[in-house]
């Protein structure tokens, strides 16, 4: 019984870790109403991002790989598509993001998110 004991203790020690969620993981917008807004006005304003890609206003990348840093995490996103018919596509893009609290913060050169809320 012991025996069992310890090794459900292991068990779901080791896959604790595993079943966390990184903390910038989900939809961000600078207003909580756009959470719930028409599709087309959450394309504008929110901040989409899972584990392995991110939806941007402007922007989305089918492929990111996230590092943390000493402020935060930089993420490298490839394979993105945008509005800017100045960039060939795909392209790819260093993005920042800063947690501050509850809020967090995506930077690139030329562009601040300013502090966005978890919808």
């Amino acid at each position: 019984m012991r025996r069992l004991a310890m090794t459900i203790a292991i068990s779901a020690f080791a896959a604790g870790p595993a079943l966390a969620v990184a903390p910038y993981v989900g939809a961000w917008s600078s207003d909580r109403l756009n959470c719930h807004a028409a599709a087309d006005v959450q394309r504008q304003t929110m901040f989409t991002v899972d584990q392995s890609a991110l939806s941007l206003p402007e922007f989305g990348c089918e492929h990111a790989i996230f590092r943390k840093s000493l402020t935060g995490w930089v993420v490298h996103a490839s394979q993105c598509y945008g509005s800017d018919p100045s960039l060939e596509e795909p392209f790819t893009r260093v993005i920042h993001i800063v947690r501050h609290g509850a809020t967090v913060r995506f930077t690139w050169p030329g562009f601040d998110s300013g502090r966005l809320v978890r919808c």
